[in-house]
């Protein structure tokens, strides 16, 4: 049975690993002297802190998980909860995957390259054992049958992949509309729900139906 799931990440919100960022920023090399370099600091360096953290969203040595989808087969699309620590939303969704009596394929879009190496690298900073068939496509090959990137799927070409929604609006499918993966970070502390779901619209409106179309089912 094929499971479609995404996530949502966040940036660390860790005070230590923040500071620890701080602390490399330095003014270019072009600046020598001492005022030159203050000045720099003083007009750059929030921003250039404010972006190291941001990136860390992409990085699951730093980063967080703020929720996950999953749709198996063409069973009801489930979620994390908006109350849901990460641990606890990486737990509830190990959790169904054990409940399911059935081995289980895992389907996304992009999940050989970000969602499956992310939520392998939060499992194991949080010490939580992932079920034994999701661990195999954790280690497994993006072309090996436990996985369907539809990313790959398109083109294994790297030059050649796709986003997402440009895959839906060349099939003719919903597209994401008028809010993406840019606006999570900042919408997660005011509206989780609304992070939510849009992850699960990912899920069962986006990446399930451009999988159907690919393989022309």
């Amino acid at each position: 049975m094929k499971l479609t799931f995404d996530i949502e990440t966040l940036p660390t919100n860790d005070a230590e690993i923040i500071s620890a960022f701080e602390a490399t920023i330095t003014a270019p090399g072009q600046y020598k002297k001492p005022e030159s370099i203050a000045e720099w600091m003083e007009a750059n360096k929030d921003q250039a802190l404010k972006e190291l953290v941001a990136k860390t969203s992409f990085d699951g040595l730093y980063g967080r998980i703020a929720c996950i989808a999953w749709q198996i087969e063409d069973q009801e699309c489930f979620s994390t909860l908006a109350t849901d620590d990460e641990a606890t939303s990486i737990r509830r969704f190990y959790n169904a995957i054990e409940d399911c009596k059935f081995e289980l394929s895992y389907c996304g879009h992009n999940i050989a390259g970000f969602d499956l190496p992310f939520l392998k690298h939060r499992s194991m900073i949080l010490n939580i054992k992932p079920p034994a068939d999701i661990r195999r496509a954790m280690n497994a090959k993006p072309w090996d049958g436990c996985i369907s990137d539809t990313m790959i799927m398109w083109s294994p070409d790297r030059e050649k992949r796709v986003s997402l929604d440009k895959l839906c609006r060349a099939f003719g499918i919903d597209g994401k509309g008028d809010f993406d993966g840019s606006m999570v970070a900042e919408t997660w502390p005011i509206d989780p729900q609304k992070v939510i779901d849009y992850c699960k619209d990912d899920v069962r409106s986006r990446t399930r139906e451009v999988y159907k179309r690919m393989t022309f089912a």
